[in-house]
């Protein structure tokens, strides 16, 4: 059977299971710097038109559709949002994504790591010595002991989150309309409604996926809601904020600062407005504070388990529309 890899997590060689296993391997990477310029659709057709498997973090219903012999597409991350799964479950498609621990705990460290940068004043810090300059009475920072922060999100990383503040001696309190309140006073969190929390937070961090009801869920009206002191922090989803909202809280003084790892629109454009904020304010990280070789290696291995246990007709168990399940048996009990 052959297997599509449009964005390599490692290097080709890392997928060498798949071979091995028996399967075609081809690659359908993309060029330049960085992420490099996307494949269009009608490359990726061309491409993926007789592939059972693809591996990928961004693919569209026009392309599926083209590959009548696709079994699953899997995402070597914890997102999917990218990848249509609405179509992929109307074709009888398995989608499946990468859950993996070692995920969620960077994601989880690395949301405290920026939480302390900015109450820390880190980058103002680390300028002023490069300036040849020396410490002043103006670059102080603040104490995250005894303050408040919200997570908006309780789920594994959210949760992740909570856990590592044990010990801080700061409040912790969440929305997550979602959550039994059992498991929040586990963690010994206080759930609260958005209203709340906004208002009483010292740091306010996002942990959400992209929904109809997160797309967009803080705009100016909750910016203007949190205190001028506060901090806004996103390590998980760009949609879930107005970044046009953000740029004036931040020009205006609704709020202290904030840091992004993630944003509308990826990458970030040069001209995006927020590349010109105050860097001792606005924080910006290009969606890889959290990745490490033990995620990456982690992530990439589940993927490919994934794959490999698809192609042999069984259910992975990180499938993500469950409801193509019965259609998919169907196809592939009809091809064999």
């Amino acid at each position: 059977m052959k297997v599509v890899v449009t964005g390599l997590m490692g290097t080709q060689a890392d997928y060498e299971p798949i071979r091995e296993a028996g399967h075609e391997l081809t690659f359908a990477l993309t060029s330049g710097p960085g992420r490099g310029t996307p494949l269009t659709d009608n490359e990726l057709i061309e491409i993926c038109r007789d592939a059972d498997g693809i591996l990928s973090m961004s693919l569209s219903g026009e392309v599926m559709a083209s590959a009548p012999n696709l079994r699953a597409v899997v995402a070597s991350a914890i997102g999917y949002e990218k990848i249509d799964v609405e179509s992929a479950t109307n074709l009888g498609i398995l989608v499946c994504n990468s859950p993996t621990a070692e995920n969620f705990v960077s994601v989880s460290e690395s949301t405290v790591l920026l939480t302390l940068a900015l109450l820390k004043r880190l980058k103002r810090k680390e300028a002023r010595i490069r300036a040849g300059e020396w410490g002043q009475v103006s670059d102080r920072g603040h104490l995250l002991w005894k303050k408040t922060v919200g997570l908006i999100g309780l789920g594994r990383t959210g949760s992740g989150v909570a856990q590592r503040l044990v010990g801080w001696d700061v409040e912790v309190i969440a929305y997550d309309p979602y959550l039994p309140e059992g498991r929040a006073r586990e963690l010994g969190v206080r759930l609260v409604d958005l209203d709340t929390l906004l208002s009483e937070s010292d740091v306010v961090s996002l942990h959400v996926v992209v929904t109809p009801e997160t797309r967009g869920m803080i705009g100016e009206a909750q910016l203007r809601r949190m205190k001028p002191s506060a901090y806004l922090v996103n390590t998980s989803r760009g949609e879930a904020i107005d970044e046009v909202a953000l740029e004036h809280a931040i020009k205006e003084d609704w709020i202290a600062g904030a840091a992004l790892d993630t944003f509308d629109k990826e990458p970030l454009a040069l001209d995006s407005p927020l590349r010109e904020l105050d860097p001792e304010r606005m924080l910006l990280t290009p969606h890889n504070v959290a990745h490490t070789m033990a995620s990456l290696h982690a992530n990439r291995e589940l993927a490919i388990q994934s794959m490999l246990t698809a192609l042999n007709g069984e259910v992975p168990p990180t499938v993500v529309n469950p409801a193509a399940i019965e259609a998919w048996r169907a196809r592939i009990t009809a091809r064999n």
